[in-house]
């Protein structure tokens, strides 16, 4: 479980998703070998949100930098940027369409989602570089792509602190803080 994960569920939670973290996908060795990475384990997608109002399932990258240098552009823009590996969802279109695709088999044949989902990506970050704001949320909305971005997940942290008794850990620690 990743910490930063948890709280980003809680905020999809909040906005009307069932949320599943750190969902692995079963995909084969033929498939690997497409991607390019042929001994990589099955691919894990950080958290898979699912609206079904609006029938729209959303595989969201989750990422907190929260103590480095923070999501660049280029790092989710650009697949030959050195940074855009840990993107692989949302950068590599091989890697996006093979986990897709199998995770929308295996949902289909537990009876989680109907043939016509609405599928999208997303992006919830802890920490956007310095003036790479305004190109990313940009970027994400020529892509019709889910953006989370820091100050959208500060407001619900602190909205959780506001709440009547709820027993998870966002809430508790909001309230905490509020007290100091």
């Amino acid at each position: 479980m990743n910490a930063f994960e948890d709280i980003v569920k809680r905020y999809l939670e909040m906005e009307g998703y069932w949320v599943r973290q750190s969902v692995k996908v079963e995909i084969s060795k033929t498939q690997k070998v497409e991607i390019g990475t042929p001994t990589m384990p099955r691919p894990e997608i950080d958290l898979v949100a699912f609206n079904t109002k609006r029938n729209e399932l959303i595989l969201i990258e989750v990422k907190s930098y929260l103590d480095s240098y923070g999501v660049y552009f280029e790092a989710i823009a650009d697949p030959k940027d050195e940074g855009a590996a840990r993107f692989k969802l949302l950068t590599n279109e091989t890697f996006q369409r093979i986990v897709t695709e199998a995770l929308i088999d295996e949902y289909l044949k537990y009876g989680l989602i109907k043939n016509n989902v609405n599928v999208n990506y997303g992006l919830a970050a802890g920490n956007i570089h310095k003036g790479n704001e305004k190109p990313i949320a940009e970027y994400f909305r020529e892509n019709k792509w889910m953006l989370i971005t820091p100050q959208q997940l500060r407001k619900f942290v602190e909205q959780c602190a506001t709440k009547g008794w709820e027993d998870d850990v966002v809430t508790m620690t909001a309230k905490l803080l509020k007290k100091s």
